[in-house]
């Protein structure tokens, strides 16, 4: 029971602090989320342990559970990650991924809804399902970490204009060269869109670390 108890402490505090609900540098208020969640205080500081391994808070002993901010190391950190990782993953891709699968995909970002989380949550489940076809449990961990921070960047980022529908004609590059099984071609799309990217999130960064 206390398991789940931490499990669903875990997903209430991730979700709002990936949407900024709590914004970096916040302290958690233990004794209100276990009030608004109706349980004892000992899973929600159990759930602050993962989500400190996540990266998302850190625990400072005497003075409580704060918030992660987006620093310039963990901005760098992200886009060196993903420069590395995901192009390989797109050459992966081109070779193993579902092609019903990589379809369906291309319809969402052909017919995009207005919803933003919506929006940041369909970037991410692209991205995430090119990494998976690496195979490699390491790097999907690793990069299931990084994305979540970078979903708080994108959130801030999504009032820029135009962002969305040139990320969103991205993807769609990136799925054509792998529906083409053209793993040269889905390397150079992701190359591109991530260059693309690294301007976003430092323009984001600056959002959040102003707050």
């Amino acid at each position: 029971m206390s398991e789940s108890l931490k499990s669903i402490a875990y997903k209430f505090i991730k979700e709002r602090i990936l949407r900024c609900e709590y914004e970096p540098m916040s302290f958690l208020d233990v004794g209100a989320i276990a009030d608004e969640l109706s349980i004892s205080r000992t899973p929600v500081r159990d759930a602050a342990s993962m989500l400190e391994q996540d990266e998302l808070v850190q625990i400072l002993p005497r003075h409580g559970i704060m918030v992660l901010g987006i620093s310039a190391d963990l901005i760098n950190g992200i886009i060196s990650a993903r420069k590395i990782v995901e192009p390989y993953a797109a050459r992966s891709a081109a070779l193993k991924a579902d092609a019903d699968v990589m379809q369906q995909m291309r319809t969402v970002f052909s017919e995009p809804g207005k919803d933003i989380s919506a929006l940041i949550e369909e970037d991410t489940k692209l991205h995430s399902y090119i990494v998976s076809c690496t195979e490699n449990t390491y790097i999907i961990r690793m990069m299931d970490r990084i994305y979540s921070n970078n979903y708080r960047l994108m959130l801030y980022g999504s009032g820029m204009p135009g962002v969305f529908e040139a990320s969103n004609a991205e993807h769609i590059a990136i799925i054509d060269a792998i529906l083409e099984r053209n793993p040269d071609k889905a390397e150079k799309s992701m190359l591109r869109h991530l260059s693309h990217s690294e301007r976003t999130a430092y323009e984001s960064a600056g959002i959040l670390m102003k707050k």
